[in-house]
């Protein structure tokens, strides 16, 4: 599936260079583009970055990302 449209970039594109160390959605971007032009896939890039360290157990999952995961509020529980 594509990911980013700007630079033609898959979800396995994004999963690769996870697998290849990258653990930001900036970190990715620079490995293999997504996410670095208009920015609207960033949130699916975590998304697969997030996803791609949960399953792999030897790649330790970034607390920030875990953090953002977890503390999202639905909108009007205020």
């Amino acid at each position: 599936m594509y990911v980013c449209l700007c630079v033609g970039a898959t979800n396995q594109m994004v999963s690769d260079a996870v697998a290849a160390g990258a653990s930001t959605s900036k970190e990715v971007a620079a490995m293999c583009g997504a996410g670095g032009d208009c920015g609207r896939c960033r949130c699916t890039v975590r998304g697969i970055i997030e996803a791609t360290l949960a399953a792999t157990p030897s790649v330790p999952v970034n607390g920030s990302l875990r953090h953002l995961a977890l503390d999202i509020t639905p909108v009007g529980s205020h």
